[in-house]
């Protein structure tokens, strides 16, 4: 077995993870342990990441099975946890831009647009970045056999709303 440096990669999630960090995290995500202490480090950092959690769970009901919830939930949790160690970033400058994103996530998933708005991400994520769904279904497969499609899914909405509080931070920062 050959030793993966990890290597930083200031575009992510505008460009899909690099080929040597994708190895990296498909041995780093084995542990549980890690998993729960990096995604811990990540939403302490990032106001975005721990509203993202707080908006699905509010609307956790809305979901047909349990599982589902919990495989969804495991797609934003290993999102988070490569998004903040591949690309650490500032937060955000308002938290009011955070506030906007968030809101507009749970307007959508209580919507009857729930479905075409989840369908779109998942679309729009395994296109754009393959290696990443890849390597976050491999690492759902572990903990949600079986559900991997809603933590890809999961993943391309937190992939979506930091797109969004981006762009709402750019428009109040101007």
């Amino acid at each position: 077995m050959n030793l993966t440096i990890l290597e930083h990669q200031p575009d992510f999630p505008d460009v899909d993870l690099s080929e040597k960090n994708a190895a990296f995290f498909e041995v780093f995500l084995q542990n549980k342990d890690i998993v729960a202490a990096s995604h811990l480090s990540a939403e302490s950092t990032q106001l975005l990441y721990k509203m993202a959690h707080w908006t699905v769970s509010e609307v956790k009901n809305t979901f047909d099975d349990p599982s589902i919830y919990a495989g969804f939930t495991h797609g934003f949790t290993v999102y988070e946890i490569i998004s903040s160690i591949v690309a650490p970033k500032p937060a955000l400058a308002e938290s009011a831009s955070v506030v906007a994103a968030t809101r507009g996530l749970m307007t959508v998933l209580k919507s009857d647009k729930r479905t075409d708005f989840l369908v779109d991400a998942y679309d729009n994520f395994t296109e754009l970045q393959p290696t990443t769904a890849e390597i976050i279904a491999a690492a759902s497969a572990r903990y949600h056999s079986g559900l991997t499609h809603y933590a890809i899914m999961g993943a391309a909405i937190e992939r979506q709303l930091e797109f969004e509080a981006r762009e709402y931070d750019k428009n109040i920062v101007q």
